[in-house]
């Protein structure tokens, strides 16, 4: 004969998404039952470990209340700091007023154990003039090509642009300010083509000119 199946009856408890609220509610529960429950009375291994429960959920609360205790430190040690560091950051403000206000040079800057900025350029200097041009073609076809300012870093600068025949007489080439200019003309035919920073009403030298042959 086959053996008896006993069936299991499961308490429904995910323990692993309780937070300690839950748990100390649901320990609570278990030890107050523990007094009349008779599979507990019943079982003295059980009742051990219901006891050992008791303690640990004793420990737990003790130990939260020192977790909540140092986040209240914390919060009041991160305010102090933020304070006192504003402090140090205003006496910092008021030794760069004093020392930049009198330093003469660079050297001066450096001596007071301040880091020296470069100068700045004067806002009615014209820009710097653009130092190389990329000519580039295209894979296919003829007739064209491409002109472009090489810019290095992040920032982007208004370029004008002009194109000549005989690198003397010149006139506009293209239309905006971008830093890339199409040429086009006769297969075989040469052109200048030089260019200009442009800021606001400044605009700087003009470039050397390079030579275009058009494919």
């Amino acid at each position: 004969m086959g053996r008896t199946l006993v069936p299991r009856y499961l308490a429904a408890l995910e323990l692993s998404a309780f937070d300690d609220t839950e748990l100390h509610k649901l320990v609570a529960d278990v030890v107050a039952s523990s007094k009349t429950s008779p599979l507990v009375l019943g079982d003295p291994t059980l009742a051990v470990i219901i006891a050992a429960l008791a303690t640990s959920d004793a420990d737990l609360t003790t130990a939260g209340t020192a977790v909540d205790t140092d986040r209240n430190k914390l919060r009041l040690d991160i305010a102090a700091e933020a304070k006192v560091r504003s402090v140090v950051v205003g006496f910092l403000r008021l030794v760069v007023t004093a020392v930049t206000n009198v330093a003469a040079s660079p050297a001066e800057v450096q001596a007071a154990g301040l880091p020296a900025a470069p100068p700045r350029v004067p806002a009615n200097q014209p820009p710097a003039t653009p130092q190389q041009l990329d000519v580039t073609f295209p894979r296919t076809g003829h007739g064209k090509a491409t002109v472009t300012v090489h810019e290095t870093g992040t920032r982007r600068h208004a370029y004008a642009a002009q194109q000549s025949l005989d690198g003397v007489h010149w006139i506009q080439l293209g239309v905006g300010q971008g830093k890339t200019r199409a040429v086009t003309g006769a297969s075989g035919s040469q052109l200048w083509v030089r260019f200009a920073m442009v800021r606001g009403q400044l605009q700087s030298p003009w470039s050397t000119p390079v030579l275009v042959t058009l494919p």
